[in-house]
């Protein structure tokens, strides 16, 4: 994989059938009473433990069950720029529970002869998964931004701030693209850190993709042994068929093959016009639909600006971690928040 497309998030838990009990770890316990005062559902909270540069994870174990969350192969590394593939963070994942006194997580196993008994495997409910584009400067990702912002997908709500970030989120992922160099800022990086420096002069957008428990589940992604590295490139790639949409609205002769009572919308659109001003919700959401089959979406305003043409996103060509980048970490004993 190169590390072109990597694993920014992972929650991970595993329950143990065997009678051996390890270690407790939680952050306290929050109980739901009903009006009589008797305790009707009890959750319990992750602990969570902090890693050198101001990294963190959260683990939760009750003796039997448990979990680990956060973003793992960033866990004690000065950023994320770059990140490791799942065969890596799996393996992070590991150290850093046996570095409590925790059974690794694994894949369980089938009880195949008669009263021998099964254990179940650890399973995975998010996966984040990332890469990099170059786009040149910080103008032409400004630009990038602002294209990717008149993308529509089909069920999904979409938000944006400014020409920085654009995302699509509903309950079964969240698909997001923003400006890196930017974001490092805001998470408090210096301005004449190498790597902020470097981003900063590529122009480097990110993607990200969110992969909740609904989704995973559809694609038979939840043990572990159903995950790979090649499996996630192709969900990345799957689930990123937005930036391979195709934009119709510069062809000289789209018009001519739009119905014509859709027609003269397309064209009002295309001069840079809001038809929601001009027709009522019903008709402007009826003629919107007709006019996405010729890849046109009048929901969006109008990008009358010219996109830079050596910007080509939709090759979907990931940025190759450089020779100077390390994913190496500082091998942190693992502190809990608050001691």
């Amino acid at each position: 994989m190169a590390n072109e497309i990597f694993i920014d998030w992972l929650t991970i838990s595993q329950l143990h059938t065997s009678e051996e009990l390890f270690p407790i770890f939680t952050g306290g316990i929050n109980v739901d009473y009903d009006p009589n005062g008797n305790a009707r559902f009890e959750r319990v909270r992750p602990a969570h433990f902090s890693g050198s540069h101001e990294t963190r994870i959260s683990l939760k174990s009750d003796g039997r069950h448990i979990s680990l969350s956060g973003n793992v192969g960033r866990f004690s590394r000065k950023d994320n720029l770059f990140n490791c593939g799942w065969g890596r963070t799996f393996e992070k994942c590991n150290r850093i529970l046996q570095s409590k006194g925790l059974p690794a997580f694994n894949a369980g196993k089938i009880g195949h002869a008669i009263g021998e008994p099964s254990a179940p495997s650890a399973r995975v409910s998010r996966i984040d998964l990332t890469a990099n584009f170059a786009t040149g400067s910080e103008s032409q990702a400004r630009h990038l931004i602002k294209w990717l912002a008149t993308r529509s997908v089909s069920r999904m709500k979409k938000g944006r701030a400014g020409d920085e970030s654009v995302w699509w989120v509903n309950s079964r992922h969240m698909l997001k693209a923003y400006i890196k160099h930017i974001e490092m800022l805001k998470h408090g990086c210096a301005e004449d850190d190498p790597v902020y420096l470097w981003c900063k002069e590529q122009g480097v957008v990110r993607v990200e993709i969110e992969l909740k428990r609904r989704l995973l589940n559809d694609l038979d992604m939840m043990e572990i042994s159903k995950i790979s590295d090649e499996k996630l490139i192709q969900v990345f790639h799957e689930q990123t068929e937005i930036f391979n949409a195709v934009d119709r609205s510069d062809e000289p002769d789209i018009l001519d093959a739009i119905p014509t009572k859709s027609r003269v919308h397309a064209a009002a659109w295309m001069a840079g016009q809001d038809l929601k001003q001009f027709m009522s919700r019903a008709t402007f959401f009826r003629h919107a639909k007709i006019l996405r089959e010729y890849g046109i979406d009048i929901s969006e305003p109008r990008n009358v600006e010219a996109f830079p043409v050596k910007v080509r996103i939709v090759e979907m060509k990931p940025l190759s971690m450089p020779d100077w980048y390390s994913l190496e970490d500082d091998q942190p004993h693992l502190k809990a928040v608050g001691e």
